[in-house]
């Protein structure tokens, strides 16, 4: 059976990617960036491990905008 190649520009497919479901571009990234799972396991210990620093000191970190959170973040850093 014959193949067929179909020339696209790098808009095209970004277009063709913007068009899918978000499950479907999830597995694009995760084909495109082979580390993803290992980020996104990265990411959601440090963001737990900020909720139990903040449930140490009385504070919700779920509660706090972005701006409160790098004060305190940069708080945090220059305690010791």
């Amino acid at each position: 059976m014959p193949t067929a190649t179909l020339q696209l520009t790098e808009d095209q497919v970004v277009d063709l990617v913007r068009q899918l479901s978000p499950t479907q571009k999830l597995s694009v990234l995760r084909l495109i960036i082979p580390e993803m799972d290992r980020m996104d396991s990265l990411v959601e210990y440090g963001s737990q491990r900020m909720r139990e620093i903040c449930a140490e000191r009385d504070v919700d970190w779920d509660s706090l905008g972005e701006p409160e959170r790098q004060a305190l973040i940069d708080k945090m850093l220059h305690e010791a």
